[in-house]
């Protein structure tokens, strides 16, 4: 496992925390932005700006990724304030 990567997710934006991979973890850094997250198969093109339809919250304990083909994993920060994500792949 790689070391811990952190990555600043602004507004309304979807940024790239995880790529190519099949396991690891997402947790948010700051726990008042609301975040959202969602996958693409790697390869595949990233999700639109403003196009959360098949996202999900992103909980404050977050998440584990376990996938049985490679992903990328994007993070957006929806409301008022944005975030950041600490990544362990």
């Amino acid at each position: 496992m790689a070391d811990p990567v952190v990555t600043a997710i602004p507004l309304s934006t979807w940024v790239k925390v995880a790529t190519n991979v099949t396991t690891g973890s997402i947790l948010p850094l700051d726990k008042s932005a609301l975040y959202l997250q969602t996958i693409r198969a790697t390869g595949n093109p990233a999700p639109t700006n403003g196009d959360y339809s098949d996202a999900k919250e992103l909980d404050y304990e977050g998440a584990i990724i376990q996938a049985s083909a490679a992903i990328d994993v994007y993070v957006a920060v929806y409301g008022s304030q944005a975030g950041s994500v600490r990544a362990d792949l």
